[in-house]
């Protein structure tokens, strides 16, 4: 179950970031200005809120299931920075402040990072520290 709820993760983090991606290819690579990509951009902006929360939910869940309690892992450090990336768009979104959007963003990539890792080498901590 735990291997199913990660891997919902992973398409939830997809998601969220895939309006920020054709984005940035419409205006810098496609340079479409078809309203059907803005139209797919703006369905997906919808979502980034809901789903930002239902990460940092399912992905506490899969954490639990997957090491039985909370231990430092590389999931738990994806854990944290998830958690601060949502916290950072929370607060942008209800203060409208831009340096919160930026490190919204700057740690939107440090999470996609530490997935990375925690994909590709998920014990490395436990590597590190002995």
């Amino acid at each position: 179950m735990y291997s199913l709820l990660g891997w919902l993760n992973v398409v939830i983090l997809g998601i969220l970031v895939t309006p920020y991606v054709l984005k940035y290819l419409n205006k810098n690579i496609l340079k479409s200005s078809s309203s059907g990509v803005r139209k797919a951009i703006k369905f997906l902006r919808s979502l980034h809120k809901p789903l930002g929360l239902t990460l940092a939910v399912v992905a506490l869940i899969h954490g639990y299931l997957a090491l039985g309690s909370l231990r430092l892992h590389t999931g738990s450090i994806l854990y944290v920075s998830i958690v601060i990336t949502a916290v950072l768009g929370g607060s942008f979104y209800r203060l409208k402040k831009k340096i919160l959007f930026t490190w919204h963003k700057r740690f939107a990539l440090i999470s996609l990072i530490i997935l990375m890792i925690h994909l590709f080498y998920p014990n490395a901590i436990y590597y590190l520290l002995k």
